[in-house]
């Protein structure tokens, strides 16, 4: 079974920082150690050796910028993973929250129709016929055609 969010998002705040945290400090202290063997190193060299110690020392301060620039990329990785996380979890609520709001409308809306229907009264519809046929009815002239006289 994959770990809830929550999970991971404690796992990263409780363990996972704080180690890389520890370890950035510890690169801290390491490159004082060899900052102070590469400054004695150089110091009791003699002259000719002066240059190779000299690329030593800069080959150690490569190296050494190097694991530091590793180690912050892999707290900034661990932080954006958290960061993630976290707004996945937000969307998460914020839809959550949208279906619940949405049902609340819509029981709401039945309830208003319900109280509108209690309102309302049956209508009563008294039945006549659509057309009443006369009793008498008159007599028909019949046409007769006469012609038109255009003097």
């Amino acid at each position: 079974m994959e770990p809830s969010p929550f999970q991971d998002i404690a796992y990263i705040l409780k363990n996972e920082l704080p180690s890389l945290k520890g370890n950035l400090a510890e690169n801290i202290s390491n490159l004082a150690k060899v900052a102070d063997f590469c400054e004695d190193n150089y110091l009791n060299s003699s002259n000719h050796d002066k240059s190779r110690v000299y690329e030593d020392t800069k080959n150690y301060a490569i190296q050494a910028l190097a694991s530091v620039a590793y180690q912050i990329n892999t707290i900034a990785t661990s932080f954006l993973q958290l960061l993630d996380l976290q707004s996945n979890q937000f969307n998460e609520l914020e839809t959550n929250l949208n279906d619940l709001s949405e049902d609340t409308n819509v029981h709401k809306e039945k309830v208003a129709r319900r109280e509108i229907g209690t309102l309302t009264t049956n209508k009563t519809l008294g039945r006549q016929p659509l057309f009443i046929k006369p009793s008498n009815p008159e007599k028909l002239v019949r046409y007769v055609r006469k012609p038109l006289d255009y003097s």
